[in-house]
């Protein structure tokens, strides 16, 4: 929860919010595909920090038939806890827990053409995620007032999957030359 603790505290920084707004600015970030957010996590993760006095509620209320939407706000606490985990990110190498990397060590397991299929399943799923990357930043781009880092961001995740892409192609080689299972 630690991501997506630090990635409300941030977005509280800006100004107060209601855990719909929090979960909006994240989906504009498209946080879902480079944090690993749950965003039903964040009204969960926000009372969680409310007790913990990271956040504090200002306010709650009802508009006409909506839902009734509570106000958060970081606390002093909550700014300490931001700038701790921040700095934690920055400094320590944590290694991503990527199951692609459990099914490689038990490849052999799987009939050759099997196998095949899945990478190249794989690797057209990621070959049609690519672009949208991309016109996601392009539209990004025409927002007023967004974050450069935000663009950065998109940057490394589309950098990572042309990577393991081209990693990919590699594979199938391999495989298709009966270097590997």
């Amino acid at each position: 929860m630690t991501a997506t603790r630090l990635l409300i505290l941030g977005v509280l920084r800006q100004q107060p919010q209601h855990g719909y707004d929090v979960r909006r600015t994240l989906e504009l970030w498209n946080a879902e595909h480079w944090a690993n957010i749950a965003y039903g996590s964040i009204y969960f993760a926000l009372g969680k920090m409310e007790e913990e006095g990271l956040v504090d509620v200002i306010g709650a209320g009802q508009v006409g038939r909506r839902p009734a939407r509570t106000t958060y706000a970081i606390t002093p606490a909550g700014h300490a806890e931001f700038q701790r985990l921040l700095r934690e990110y920055w400094w320590e190498y944590k290694p991503t827990i990527d199951p692609l990397q459990v099914a490689i060590t038990f490849a052999h397991a799987l009939p050759r053409e099997d196998l095949l299929a899945a990478i190249q399943h794989r690797s057209q799923h990621m070959r049609a995620v690519l672009p949208q990357l991309h016109q996601r930043g392009e539209q990004l781009r025409q927002q007023p007032g967004m974050p450069g880092n935000i663009f950065a961001g998109l940057a490394l995740a589309s950098m990572q999957i042309e990577t393991t892409l081209a990693w990919m192609d590699d594979l199938i080689g391999q495989i298709e030359r009966g270097e590997l299972p």
